[in-house]
C-alpha cells in the first residue's frame, strides 16, 4: 500500500468567509497563507504555527443554511493539545474572548473542550494520554 505523509488540509464551506477568517485567526491563532477569489467562490487558506492547514470556502450557491452535525459529512473536527493543563488554558482564553464552550469533559480516551465556529461547525480541543504516549495526537 502507498504511504500517507500526514494531513494536508481540511476545507470548511462557510456562509461568511471573512467572519470565519476573523474567528480562526483571532481565536485560534491561524495566519492567512493565501486568498483566492473567483466568481463562484471565495477561499482563504489559513495555516497554524503547528502546521495545520485550514481552507475556508464561501460558495455563491450557499443559501445560508446552518451547519448540522447529524447530516452526512462532518460531525466535528478535533485539534490536538499537549496536556489537560493546556485544555484549562484554552477554557480561560475562550472566556476572555467570549467564545461559548463546554467545560473540560472526560472520556475513556482522553479529555476535550468543545465549541463552535461562526457557522456552528463543532470543534474540539482534545488531549489523550493514550496517543501522547505513542508520540502522536488524536484528532478527537
Amino acid at each position: 500500500m502507498p504511504e500517507l505523509s500526514g494531513w494536508s488540509h481540511v476545507s470548511f464551506s462557510v456562509r461568511d468567509r471573512d467572519a470565519s477568517v476573523r474567528f480562526y485567526t483571532e481565536v485560534l491563532g491561524f495566519k492567512t497563507l493565501a486568498v483566492t477569489d473567483k466568481s463562484d467562490w471565495l477561499q482563504t487558506l489559513l495555516i497554524h504555527p503547528t502546521g495545520v492547514c485550514l481552507a475556508l470556502q464561501q460558495h455563491t450557491g450557499n443559501s445560508g443554511e446552518a451547519f448540522h452535525f447529524a447530516r452526512t459529512g462532518l460531525d466535528h473536527f478535533g485539534f490536538g493539545v499537549g496536556s489537560v493543563q493546556e485544555l484549562e488554558r484554552w477554557e480561560q482564553w475562550f472566556g476572555e474572548v467570549g467564545v461559548a464552550h463546554s467545560p473540560v469533559r472526560h472520556t475513556d480516551l482522553g479529555q476535550f473542550v468543545s465549541f463552535e465556529d461562526p457557522d456552528g461547525i463543532q470543534l474540539e480541543l482534545f488531549y489523550s494520554p493514550l496517543t501522547a504516549a505513542q508520540g502522536g495526537q488524536s484528532q478527537g
